[in-house]
């Protein structure tokens, strides 16, 4: 789209400031940049400009007008009305950020309007006075038809002019539990992370679409303009096609933002670990997963189901796509490693009789994957080495979860090793298969006290592991699980007082006068005398 421009009393006295403290960032390979919640009364004059522009582009049928720009009850509100004004059909609202950044990760919770005619878009842009459009590209993190509730798109445009204007761009449908999501009945998550290497978009923390630098002319390392958000409810338009707003569309629509919130790279991110194995996150879903190849007409063949689970409600179900030649779909996810690192995966698998593989070659394949850099494209130069394991096939035995495990040793060159399992059909046979508990380690990890990636080992961390202990779940400090054995425990208490102890003697071995670092020991000394008991006590 074109556009112009819940603790114990002694926590509660020791911590109560390092509570606060530990509310960063969920995924701490980012620092919070800049964001707008939307807590006040009126749009926040500093951060955005309500756009009046009364001739958009691409055939759209509104002009935009501040006073269709409100904020209530924490929400951004874009509202979209029949009325027309200088010459248009319909009033609705367009704000741009004052605030610009280059690279990054941008979030942003909205709920779609949902009717014949409307186009909501989330999207970046340079300055086009300054750089004429799409010469510094253009980067859409969400645009919707009103008639599609099930389906969003994102897309990159670039160009040396508007007459050499490109892009690339991909839709997508998600069904959790076996149910199509709904994007205009409730807010979801849109998120886009920006390098010069690639741009990858996101749906409710599930990554669908990646556009490689090197599939756009390298446009992505050429585009060097810092980019401002961009928020807007259009109204007609030719990315409808013949959707057009007429006598069945409904008003007013609005297109309500819950946040908007810009990321830059963390210094010092701790290493990458594997995210909902057991998908059971966001209620029974892929968050934290690559997905591809979910490209079935009908309903989508990659997707979370809650008919068949060996642990939690949910379990994710594959299917091949029907396109009538060999297709490949599945889902993936990357850890960090080290040359000469171990890498263990472990998945269970179920075919059932309803669903058989039998008489036909689909097969679903466990593999691990190594490459030079994170996120790099499967086949690439980045690449640098593979392991396959068929683990479901015709000759698999039916209705009984089976288990499997392959490792390997991460080869020169590789910085990320990546899971992922693949359904291959090779015509148009049926069958499915489900996986579920789903584990991928680094073996060599060293263990880490630190939770919130801050360097340091203190009250902050045991704030963590004291939220999340006897939890079993996806390994990583973040969740206090320091010796990241899937469980939050006392071993890691153990480890976690053990490195204190260490960071203390270190600082009273530095300096003759020691830190007041009282807080930390006091609370040190209750916890050994209370926790073990409170563990015991566990079933």
């Amino acid at each position: 789209m074109r556009r112009a421009k819940r603790h114990g009393a002694i926590l509660a006295g020791c911590l109560l400031a390092w509570h606060a403290a530990a509310a960063a960032a969920a995924d701490n390979r980012w620092t919070l940049a800049w964001s707008d919640e939307f807590a006040g009364t009126a749009l926040d004059a500093s951060k955005w400009d309500a756009i009046l522009w009364t001739t958009p582009f691409n055939n759209e049928r509104q002009a935009y007008l501040p006073q269709q720009v409100s904020v209530a009850d924490g929400h951004l509100v874009l509202t979209a009305v029949d009325q027309p004004y200088a010459g248009k059909a319909y009033r609705s609202g367009k704000v741009e950020s004052k605030y610009v950044q280059q690279y990054g990760r941008w979030e942003i919770r909205a709920r779609l309007p949902g009717t014949l005619g409307t186009w909501p878009a989330l999207w970046l842009l340079p300055d086009t006075q300054a750089f004429p459009w799409p010469s510094q590209g253009e980067i859409d993190i969400l645009e919707n038809r009103g008639h599609q509730p099930y389906l969003t798109s994102s897309a990159y445009h670039y160009g040396s002019s508007p007459a050499n204007h490109r892009y690339t761009f991909a839709e997508q449908r998600t069904a959790e539990q076996g149910q199509l999501v709904n994007y205009h009945q409730d807010f979801h998550d849109y998120a886009v992370e920006w390098s010069p290497q690639q741009l990858r978009f996101f749906v409710d923390d599930v990554h669908y679409f990646t556009v490689f630098d090197e599939d756009v002319a390298g446009s992505l390392q050429k585009a060097t303009a810092p980019m401002e958000t961009v928020l807007n409810l259009a109204v007609g338009g030719d990315f409808l096609g013949s959707a057009q707003p007429g006598t069945a569309s409904q008003w007013p629509q609005q297109l309500r933002v819950d946040h908007v919130r810009v990321y830059r790279n963390a210094e010092n991110p701790p290493p990458r670990l594997l995210r909902n194995g057991g998908l059971e996150q966001r209620g029974g879903s892929l968050a934290g997963w690559t997905v591809f190849g979910n490209a079935r007409a009908s309903f989508p063949n990659v997707q979370t189901v809650a008919d068949a689970a060996l642990e939690g409600t949910a379990s994710l179900k594959l299917t091949g796509q029907f396109s009538g030649a060999a297709n490949y779909s599945g889902v993936t996810q990357g850890v960090s490693v080290r040359p000469g690192d171990r890498v263990e995966a472990t998945a269970s698998s179920l075919v059932r009789a309803a669903e058989s593989l039998a008489n036909s070659a689909n097969e679903l394949h466990l593999k691990i994957e190594f490459y030079r850099q994170f996120g790099g494209k499967y086949g690439s130069a980045d690449m640098v080495g593979e392991l396959v394991k068929p683990i479901a096939s015709g000759a698999s035995a039916t209705d009984a979860w089976s288990s499997h495990a392959l490792s390997a040793v991460a080869p020169a060159d590789a910085v990320e090793a990546r899971l992922a399992l693949v359904f291959v059909q090779p015509g148009m046979q049926p069958g499915a298969v489900h996986v579920d508990r789903v584990r991928f380690r680094n073996l060599d990890l060293a263990p880490s006290a630190d939770a919130n990636g801050d360097g340091q080992v203190d009250g902050r961390d045991l704030l963590v592991w004291q939220r999340h202990q006897g939890a079993l779940q996806e390994s990583g400090p973040e969740r206090g699980d320091f010796n990241y054995d899937g469980q939050t425990d006392h071993a890691d208490f153990a480890l976690w007082s053990g490195k204190l102890a260490a960071s203390a003697a270190a600082r009273v071995a530095a300096a003759s006068v020691p830190e007041p670092h009282a807080a930390p020991w006091l609370l040190l000394a209750a916890l050994r005398r209370r926790v073990p008991q409170r563990l015991r006590r566990r079933p």
